[in-house]
């Protein structure tokens, strides 16, 4: 299975969800996943941003 392969199905499946980081560290994680630019990587950015609330 190529590496792109596996990412896709790591951000696919439908595992039980875990809280494991603070909000600031998710924020941070989107903006380093913008800058990566892989399809991969844009995609479970949207997802991530989704679920943080708006910014103030």
């Amino acid at each position: 299975m190529s590496e792109d392969a596996r990412l896709w199905a790591l951000i696919e499946g439908q595992g039980e969800r875990e809280p494991l980081i603070t909000r600031g560290e998710a924020q941070a994680i989107v903006q380093l996943l913008r800058r990566e630019g892989s399809d991969a990587a844009d995609e479970l950015a949207v997802r991530l941003a989704g679920r943080l609330p708006a910014a103030e």
